[in-house]
């Protein structure tokens, strides 16, 4: 039997289906990620008036049923379009990473108001600031959504053996397969370099300080991340960060 439910969500993604409908994925408050499909929104006169815009945040309508993975959309009204992002392609390509990031990591409807409350105080700061600070908001972000994700850097000492790391040559080893900082003893084929600054720069981040990451650590991390997320979060991709890489 149907259970209407209402609840506030950011749309992340959306597919066509047939004709004239949608399929979006739906980043809820209530219900955590769900799938919907919006019948007849690519009219020219639905009444969804482009609510499902990526990035849209959106108070939604639907019917739940409990054998269904795809519910249906009753209504869908706009609480906040984002329009300052909107306005530069740069900024919307980096609310798409995040949105990316979520709709491929996250499980299906696990409530998850923390997720969402950081996904919407990031779109609220892109709004905000200026071109040349795109990447490193976004950079910074996806650096502390990994530890919800459950996969954050080891930066305190070696992830294998615990022993502290030398700083002396100015190069710190850091070992993509093992997620985290190791000594010359557990060096492997997956290391990287970073600069003290840069591992101080993350491990600020994960102190919730607001920094901006120069260009040179922002180059280190641009450089690690994409083969982190493939690496620790079942091969994933994110196809929005490749062109937020090339600004």
């Amino acid at each position: 039997m149907a259970n209407i439910q209402k609840t506030m969500g950011v749309v992340l993604k959306t597919m066509p289906f047939k004709e004239s409908s949608l399929i979006a994925s739906i980043l809820t408050r209530r219900f955590g990620k769900i799938k919907v499909i919006a019948k007849g929104v690519r009219r020219p006169k639905s009444k969804f008036c482009g609510a499902l815009e990526l990035f849209s945040l959106d108070e939604i309508i639907f019917y739940k049923r409990e054998s269904k993975e795809i519910y249906t959309l009753s209504d869908a009204s706009i609480v906040d379009h984002f329009e300052r992002i909107r306005e530069f392609p740069q900024k919307v390509n980096g609310a798409m990473v995040l949105c990316e990031f979520f709709d491929k990591t996250l499980p299906a409807e696990e409530v998850d108001d923390k997720s969402f409350a950081f996904l919407l105080s990031f779109l609220n700061r892109l709004q905000t600031i200026g071109e040349s600070a795109i990447k490193s908001l976004v950079f910074c972000h996806l650096i502390k959504v990994l530890s919800g994700a459950g996969v954050r850097p080891h930066l305190e000492n070696c992830v294998r053996c615990h022993q502290l790391i030398s700083y002396d040559n100015k190069r710190i080893d850091f070992s993509i397969g093992a997620g985290g900082l190791v000594c010359d003893k557990h060096f492997d084929d997956t290391v990287v370099f970073f600069s003290d600054e840069t591992v101080n720069l993350m491990r600020q981040i994960y102190n919730n300080e607001n920094i901006h990451i120069d260009n040179d650590s922002l180059s280190e991390i641009e450089g690690f991340i994409p083969d982190y997320l493939y690496y620790h979060l079942n091969g994933i991709v994110l196809n929005s960060l490749k062109h937020l890489n090339k600004m």
